[in-house]
């Protein structure tokens, strides 16, 4: 069997030694060319208009922007932890209707290297308009029928009106709101309930006050025709 001297084992540490460096170093450079390598990164961006206290947006607007970055791995990373939301200032602005461009400005300096490459929508119409409350009338929602020979008399609601606060061009033409449905199946005589008083949250509409009504339902036998 042949042995190793000294001098062997020695070369044959280095030879196992400078194949692990060359080995790391491999890596390392495979991992730096793939970290740099040039990529394309979709960032959803959400878009929150800055209003003055008493104004709101009726106008249909993304909650987001969706930009479209290039740049290498690393950098985009990077970029992507530090993009703010998009905020525009519209707290001093007196027009109801305005035009905004989006633009590379609304997500700040990028780190060299990352350029955006595009954006949607490229342009909005935001419309705002000043928040009232108007006291509107309530209509109990009703379904089903009273039992057999009965018939509805009277059906309230305590309070009779409620405190709706919207956009003032909504406002002005709400008559009316409705509350969650007052089942009158089956009922003779008389049935108190409390239910909850419903406005469309989708067009700005919000309860200022009064979120339920009592409802009084009173019903009354059917006369008979006489032949």
């Amino acid at each position: 069997m042949r042995r190793l001297g000294n001098h062997g084992t020695l070369y044959f540490s280095e030879s196992l030694a400078l194949k692990a460096v060359s080995l790391l170093l491999a890596l390392i450079l495979w991992i730096t060319i793939l970290g740099f390598k040039r990529e394309e990164l979709k960032k959803n961006v959400k878009f929150e208009p800055l209003l003055a206290p008493g104004m709101m947006i009726t106008s249909k607007i993304p909650n987001h922007i969706q930009f479209t970055l290039s740049g290498p791995r690393v950098l985009l990373k990077d970029a992507e932890k530090k993009i703010q939301p998009i905020r525009p200032d519209l707290r001093h602005t007196r027009e109801s209707t305005i035009p905004i461009t989006i633009s590379d400005d609304y997500l700040g300096e990028l780190p060299m290297g990352v350029r955006v490459v595009s954006f949607y929508p490229p342009n909005l119409i935001v419309r705002v308009e000043e928040v009232l409350e108007k006291y509107v009338p309530v209509k109990p929602t009703i379904k089903g029928t009273p039992a057999s020979g009965y018939e509805l008399a009277i059906i309230r609601a305590e309070p009779n009106r409620v405190a709706v606060s919207g956009p003032k061009s909504f406002l002005e033409t709400l008559d009316s709101v409705g509350t969650e449905p007052v089942d009158l199946t089956d009922i003779k005589g008389s049935k108190e309930l409390v239910v909850g008083v419903e406005v469309d949250a989708s067009q700005g509409y919000r309860l200022s006050r009064d979120r339920t009504v009592r409802v009084r339902v009173i019903t009354k036998r059917v006369s008979k025709k006489r032949g």
